[in-house]
């Protein structure tokens, strides 16, 4: 079966930059935001001397998993820029070898 092979260094590199805005501009700052809604309702307006705590504790918890979840969309990005970097150098050394054996 033959394969097709075809890299866009540019699309690669805008996603793999798009991932990591997302994270680090989008969804941590809303995360860290929705904490503190959360810690201020907890505090203020739904206090329940065992509850309220236990609530706390678990939205920790909660918000700790997402930016976990958060770091493997990093990860991907990463993996993207690897798999560019790889194709990259393996074209440059066919090329030195392709050059180098047409002298």
């Amino acid at each position: 079966m033959p394969a097709n092979i075809s890299l866009s260094y540019g699309e690669i590199e805008r996603v793999a930059n798009l991932l990591d805005t997302s994270v680090d501009h989008t969804l941590v700052p809303r995360m860290d935001e929705a904490k503190l809604e959360v810690d201020s309702l907890l505090e203020t307006a739904l206090v329940l001397t065992e509850s309220s705590p236990a609530l706390q504790a678990q939205y920790e918890k909660f918000t700790v998993s997402l930016k976990e979840a958060t770091d493997s969309i990093k990860g991907y990005a990463e993996q993207f820029r690897k798999i560019m970097e790889s194709v990259k150098g393996m074209d440059h050394d066919i090329a030195e070898k392709v050059n180098s054996s047409g002298q």
